[in-house]
């Protein structure tokens, strides 16, 4: 185990626990090996316009269907253009090259009961997956938590009731209002809000008491989501985060990456997509009364936040992000002073392993594959080098010592990560495209691997 890491190096300003996110976006520490689907590489977008399809009933602000394809599930969702799909798809891809799970993705460029002649954006559906804020209500995370204590088990389920409360409360008021929670206005927003406030703290409070191995997942999928800028990690219902199963355990998966790299949130008049530099005013301000605030720490940062530079700072230091105290619960176990668990130190110089596996060539190849050519955005070339920069400037905070003794230490599970890494290669870029790339990840994993 690795008792202390470089991504403490610097403690930044504590901020609030108060945590959430936006309405306006629509395991153990030994990971299982996770094979994503062969999706073919390359701009081929779907048509699933003869394919039966049903209006989607679950999470997210903006239209979707659930598509029958064969024997599959899609999930596909309206967004402002085919370039925010195209984006939107190259990051989802960019993110299963880790070895970590994410749905796979594809462009849809129609479907059943979506308007539009743009390309919309389709996921795979795993029948498995809960969500975060669902997960966290059930019995399964009660008893996971409490793990056979009656005493834990009775201050677990007290939270839940405080949650249930929130959450019957903000029905009534919206009952009696006689409108949705977004159009509440004066005593009736700030009630929703506080409300609303109550909700989320039960579910963070919840959140912090699950075993160290879920929430190893959950910062497996952080880093990742540092690197690729994803502002929307979690959500403020904790619905873009979730586990499914693979082989009888949990594991993490990540949704929903309309937020990440450099694409940003929508103007509030035109309903065009922003860039991330140009989004960081409008992603304060979308927020309605009647949703419990922002709290000051980051609204007095916004001139800060990571609009994806070349280097996404601090891990710890979630005032990076807009709706970074959303994610407070996962970077406050490694936040100075605190002594990282050895399950949290491990799992840092896992991921500081897993990110330097991934080849630049790789990384150019989706972002070739499926980056949109409008003038708007970075070109893929840019894209590419700016997401390697990112990717450089995390792993440097780990010194090499210190990715040397974690593979030291145990040897199977880097090779267990190093298997799922090429596996993904595999499933994301084809076996020729792959080839190299497992190459490129031998190169690396050698060179970490040396004791001089």
């Amino acid at each position: 185990m690795i008792p202390n890491t470089a991504f403490d190096a610097s403690p930044p300003p504590a901020p609030s626990r108060r945590s959430g996110q936006p309405p306006v976006r629509g395991l153990s520490p030994r990971l299982p090996l996770e094979q994503v689907s062969n999706v073919e590489p390359g701009p081929r977008p779907l048509d699933l316009a003869r394919c039966p399809a049903t209006p989607w009933q679950g999470a997210g602000s903006q239209p979707a269907v659930m598509v029958m394809r064969d024997q599959e599930r899609w999930r596909v969702k309206a967004t402002a253009d085919s370039a925010s799909s195209a984006i939107e798809v190259s990051l989802g891809k960019l993110f299963q090259l880790t070895g970590l799970l994410a749905p796979d993705h594809a462009l849809v460029s129609a479907a059943e009961g979506l308007a539009g002649t743009g390309q919309h954006v389709g996921t795979r559906y795993d029948t498995a997956f809960q969500d975060l804020g669902d997960f966290l209500i059930s019995d399964a995370a009660a008893d996971e938590a409490a793990a056979g204590d009656p005493d834990a088990r009775r201050g677990y389920d007290a939270l839940r009731a405080w949650h249930a409360k929130a959450v019957a409360d903000n029905a009534a008021l919206l009952r009696g209002a006689g409108v949705d929670w977004w159009a509440l206005q004066g005593a009736d927003a700030r009630r929703h809000a506080a409300t609303d406030q109550a909700r989320f703290d039960a579910l963070e409070a919840m959140n912090r008491l699950l075993p160290v191995d879920l929430r190893c997942e959950q910062l497996r999928h952080y880093v990742v989501s540092r690197w690729l800028g994803n502002w929307d990690q979690l959500n403020y219902r904790l619905e873009n985060f979730g586990y499914t199963l693979r082989d009888g355990a949990r594991v993490g998966m990540s949704l929903d990456f309309g937020s990440s790299g450099p694409l940003g949130f929508r103007h509030p008049q035109s309903g065009a997509m922003l860039p991330k530099a140009d989004s960081r005013t409008v992603a304060m301000a979308q927020r309605p009364p009647s949703l419990f605030p922002i709290p000051d720490a980051f609204a007095s940062n916004v001139a800060e936040f990571d609009a994806f530079g070349p280097d996404p700072g601090n891990l710890q230091d979630v005032l990076a992000w807009p709706y970074g105290f959303q994610s407070e619960s996962v970077a406050a176990p490694f936040r100075p002073p605190v002594a990282p668990d050895p399950a949290v130190a491990d799992t840092l110089a896992e991921m500081g392993y897993r990110l330097a596996l991934v080849p630049h060539a790789a990384i150019a190849r989706v972002i070739e594959c499926h980056w949109p050519t409008a003038a708007e955005w970075p070109t893929p070339q840019a894209m590419a080098q700016r997401l390697v920069e990112r990717r450089n400037a995390l792993v440097a905070r780990f010194a090499p010592a210190q990715i040397h003794e974690w593979i030291q230490a145990d040897p199977s599970r880097a090779r267990q990560v190093r298997q799922s890494v090429a596996g993904a290669l595999t499933a994301v870029l084809g076996p020729v495209a792959a080839a190299r790339g497992h190459t490129a990840l031998e190169r690396v994993h050698a060179r970490l691997s040396r004791t001089d």
